[in-house]
């Protein structure tokens, strides 16, 4: 039986599309129309537990061993974003390049990382890696993670805005919103600082994303998340937006640009 990481490294992605896999929780993998893998906060293992008690509901679909991206953001040095007992296995096997907030760098470092494949983002930084666009944002993740960030990735010509944990902050996400994104990202748990169902609706709208998929929920019976109160807030609010709900290791295929 073909693995997740099979699939995602054998399937075709057209030229002008854009594929996006959900791992679970706030972990996605994008693919382009050459085959570049971008993750982003993928959680592998089971840390969660054996730091803080979170036990997973939903199963992790692949191991660190056989997890191979290009390029790996880190937006925070959570453990459900900067997975402890994967990045170490990730990086020794791998020739990846980990972009991340900067206490998440510096916990790569003291995990022996080597220190060239390693890019410290603060807010308002710009990296190109391997052709892909990253700029890391404002994020409102409060005093559980002062220097988290938001990312904008332009990938082929998909605007893309991970808004990475945060709470609903529009008058300092001004350079995110002013993006214009095509797919937005965005927690909808409402717990933990998080943006709630309603919050998250009224970001969408903000951004004027053509695109909604959200994440960080149904991992844990801690963080909570109703998926379906989202769908009503999205319709409360007028949006626009396609809402898509990915199911856990499976993919959503972008193709309508913005012009």
């Amino acid at each position: 039986m073909q693995s997740l990481w099979e699939k995602i490294k054998d399937l075709y992605v057209g030229e002008g599309k854009i594929a996006v896999f959900w791992l679970g929780q706030a972990g996605f993998v994008f693919k382009d129309h050459n085959g570049t893998l971008i993750a982003i906060d993928p959680y592998l293992t089971h840390c969660c537990e054996r730091l803080h008690g979170f036990k997973r509901l939903m199963p992790s679909l692949i191991s660190p061993e056989e997890f191979v991206p290009d390029i790996f953001i880190c937006t925070h040095h959570h453990a459900d974003h900067l997975d402890i007992d994967a990045v170490p296995i990730i990086m020794e096997s791998s020739d990846t390049i980990l972009l991340g907030s900067q206490t998440s760098i510096t916990m790569c470092e003291e995990m022996g990382i080597d220190e060239n494949r390693l890019i410290s983002l603060h807010e308002g930084d710009k990296k190109t890696i391997k052709g892909i666009k990253v700029t890391a944002v404002y994020a409102d993740h409060g005093e559980l993670a002062p220097d988290a960030i938001g990312i904008l990735m332009e990938i082929s010509k998909a605007k893309i805005y991970y808004t990475s944990d945060t709470a609903y902050s529009p008058e300092k996400m001004k350079e995110a919103i002013d993006f214009n994104p095509d797919i937005i990202i965005l927690p909808i748990n409402g717990q933990f600082g998080n943006l709630n169902p309603d919050e998250a609706a009224k970001l969408v709208v903000d951004t004027k994303a053509r695109v909604a998929i959200p994440c960080h929920y149904w991992t844990f019976k801690e963080h909570n998340g109703d998926p379906q109160a989202f769908q009503i807030a999205l319709k409360k609010y007028a949006s626009n937006a396609q809402l898509v709900f990915i199911t856990q290791g499976d993919y959503f295929m972008y193709e309508g640009f913005h012009t």
